[in-house]
């Protein structure tokens, strides 16, 4: 049996012109290049849509890295829940080409003092009127913002909130009070990127 050379084959990976063929090493090195300074933090996100369209929605934006705070897993205290395999592909792929960290949400602490100590200023993303939220359309934010998101049906913790130093909110013209936390870190990324560019 003849062996096929499938080295001129077509790319089929959901990626630009630009990155056809190159590896997804190269792909991730070359987006190292361009990321703006942006964070994004995800506490307790359980679904697998919802994970992996943050990865994407990070890809989008080429931001600078994207934290999972993960529940504790009660039979191995010393491993979180984002350990284990999740399905991925809803990301296309774009998992391979960025920074994704996992921490156990009770080590929130440690990953705000890390920002912290970089120069970040942290918001939660929620509309809780007792904490004074301020409107997205209105906040000019500096280039080191890390922004914390919390699933829709549960919201973020109130410790984090609290070790956040401030909360914006996403106006909304409809009849909910919410959207999904996808949906809304897609939001926060793209007016994020309008007022920073990214580097080209």
């Amino acid at each position: 049996m003849t062996e096929i050379d499938l080295s001129h084959s077509n790319d089929y990976r959901n990626v630009t012109d630009y990155y056809k063929n190159m590896s997804d090493e190269a792909i991730r090195a070359d987006l190292d290049t361009k990321r703006s300074d942006v964070v994004s933090i995800m506490q307790n996100l359980t679904h697998d849509f919802n994970k992996a369209t943050a990865v994407r929605n990070s890809n989008a934006f080429a931001t600078r890295k994207l934290i999972f705070l993960n529940p504790v897993n009660a039979s191995f205290p010393d491993r979180t829940e984002g350990a284990k395999k999740w399905d991925r592909r809803g990301s296309v792929g774009t998992y391979n080409y960025e920074h994704v960290e996992h921490h156990r949400v009770t080590d929130y602490a440690a990953v705000f003092d890390q920002l912290h100590q970089e120069g970040y200023t942290i918001y939660a993303v929620d509309n809780i009127e007792s904490y004074h939220p301020t409107n997205l359309f209105e906040t000019q934010f500096p280039a080191k913002s890390a922004f914390i998101f919390g699933e829709e049906k549960i919201g973020l913790a109130d410790d984090l909130i609290r070790a956040a130093d401030a909360m914006i909110y996403i106006p909304q013209a409809g009849s909910v009070r919410s959207l999904n936390v996808s949906v809304a870190h897609g939001i926060i990324m793209a007016f994020y990127a309008a007022q920073h560019p990214n580097k080209k």
